[in-house]
């Protein structure tokens, strides 16, 4: 069996994963360990300047370096003690992952967090890994699976195209079922177990399904990290289920979006392919998004390109972009609108912090806005929660460089500026705004650099707000006015 435990060992693994990362939270250790870390940081500066000298003291370099490794030898013993007291916390029966409901977005779907303590990050980390390598579930890329698509809508082979999404994902899987796919694996320890079915306790506590039967309990946490891990590991039945299709020669899938390509070797009949899609998800407990509840928006599409030289003109929106056919064919591939309104509402947003945020302290409001744009429209390396490159440009890669979307985004930009801060009231600070530029960002392929230390973003948010939900690090700074 892999080593699952929460034990000192692996908790280290974790810390040293973190650091590396550079992500040091100074609150999860003791007075001690953070004195000595601060007390290392100095020596090791002392011995660069010695080193640096004309006249080289061997003496004094040589007891520099020996308080160092003393320095080092408390510091490894302070930071054992640390994650042994987290280890054994962990690992009582009574310890409890406590769950908080927090901001609903503006979907309406709500977003849950754990303690941001050092015990329940160490306990999701260790827990995130232990599915991982037990199940092995990875979600899927979705920039490959957007250029997949472009390439085959590129061909002129004929084609019958279904689109489609799942209605509240996270909110809509069976635990019952769920939990059977856990409970059957002999891979995944028992404290994994037990955190998992914790998780699902505290969060059907929240959503008040205890008072239902097991079987009609639904749902996992939108926002923890595992839950990403929990859904893509009950889909695997739907997904083989799905490709298994008569005449499925593609089949993607990212979160809850779904495309399926077929190429029918006879006649079909019109609605066969979606409804053998929709009878294989509803027979798995979940629902498609097919505009069939009052008020939703269908994110079901079906686009025959079976006849050769037919005039099918449709767009189809998916994972972000628009894919314009004309005449059967793909002309071009632009933001989708939802994709540009969510630009557009995070300008909004970023410029409501700043009005609120102002009255208190205009520098710091304004320093926090500049850096909200920076991210909005260029592009940064992330190390946490994910790691990668996103931005205008690495999120939106497959768009061409003209296209007319980036001066859209452009042209909105400043007209939300000029509404929000005229320039008769703000001159400098629109002026400066205006700069900014989503085109200029996804061309030049411009950086911010999210994970500097000289940024020190900042938080603005009221004391009893911080106290709730810490913000651990510029990533979550920077997002929190779009929640």
């Amino acid at each position: 069996m892999l080593n699952q435990s929460f034990s000192f060992e692996n908790l280290r693994t974790i810390h040293e994963i973190e650091n590396r990362k550079g992500n040091y939270y100074k609150d999860f250790y003791s007075i001690q360990y953070n004195e000595i870390v601060y007390l290392l940081q100095e020596k090791r500066k002392e011995i660069k300047l010695e080193k640096a000298k004309l006249i080289f003291n061997e003496e004094t370099f040589n007891r520099l370096l020996e308080e160092k490794k003393i320095l080092e030898e408390n510091k490894d013993s302070f930071l054992e003690t640390d994650l042994n007291n987290i280890s054994n916390t962990i690992n009582k029966k009574s310890f409890d992952l406590k769950l908080t409901s927090f901001i609903p977005q503006p979907s309406g779907k709500a977003i849950y967090t754990t303690n941001k303590d050092a015990v329940s990050f160490f306990a999701m980390k260790q827990l995130q890994y232990n599915i991982f390598r037990t199940f092995k579930v990875k979600q899927s890329n979705r920039y490959q699976i957007v250029k997949q698509v472009k390439t085959l809508l590129q061909d002129n082979f004929p084609k019958f195209i279904v689109r489609t999404d799942i209605r509240q994902f996270y909110e809509s899987v069976p635990q019952h079922d769920l939990l059977k796919l856990i409970e059957n694996n002999s891979l995944l320890s028992p404290k994994s177990k037990s955190l998992i079915k914790n998780l699902l306790y505290n969060y059907n506590k929240l959503t008040g399904q205890l008072n239902l039967n097991e079987k009609s309990r639904k749902g996992i946490p939108r926002g923890i990290g595992i839950s990403a891990s929990l859904a893509e590991l009950y889909m695997r039945k739907i997904d083989n289920e799905i490709k298994s299709i008569s005449d499925v020669f593609f089949y993607a899938r990212y979160v809850d979006d779904i495309i399926i390509f077929f190429a029918p070797n006879s006649k079909y009949t019109n609605n066969l392919y979606l409804n053998q899609i929709k009878k294989i998800v509803t027979d798995n407990g979940l629902e498609l998004k097919d505009g069939t509840i009052p008020l939703e928006i269908s994110k079901t599409n079906e686009i025959d390109l079976l006849i050769a030289g037919a005039a099918i003109n449709k767009d189809m929106n998916f994972l972000g972009y628009k894919f314009e056919i004309r005449n059967s064919k793909l002309l071009n591939i632009k933001l989708s609108d939802n994709k540009k309104d969510k630009y557009n509402d995070r300008i909004e947003k970023s410029i409501n912090n700043y009005l609120t945020n102002k009255l208190n302290n205009e520098l710091e409001a304004r320093k926090l806005l500049i850096h909200r744009f920076n991210y909005l429209t260029k592009n940064t390396k992330l190390h946490q929660p994910k790691k990668g490159l996103i931005g205008i440009y690495y999120s939106n890669s497959l768009i061409e460089n003209n296209c007319k979307c980036l001066d859209d985004l452009d042209s909105k930009l400043k007209i939300i500026i000029d509404q929000k801060l005229p320039i008769a009231s703000y001159p400098n600070l629109n002026k400066r705004l205006k700069k900014f530029s989503f085109k200029k960002g996804f061309a030049d392929k411009l950086f911010f650099n999210i994970n500097s230390k000289k940024k020190n973003i900042p938080d603005l948010r009221s004391s009893t707000n911080k106290r709730a939900k810490p913000l651990m690090n510029n990533f979550e700074k920077i997002v929190e006015a779009w929640k």
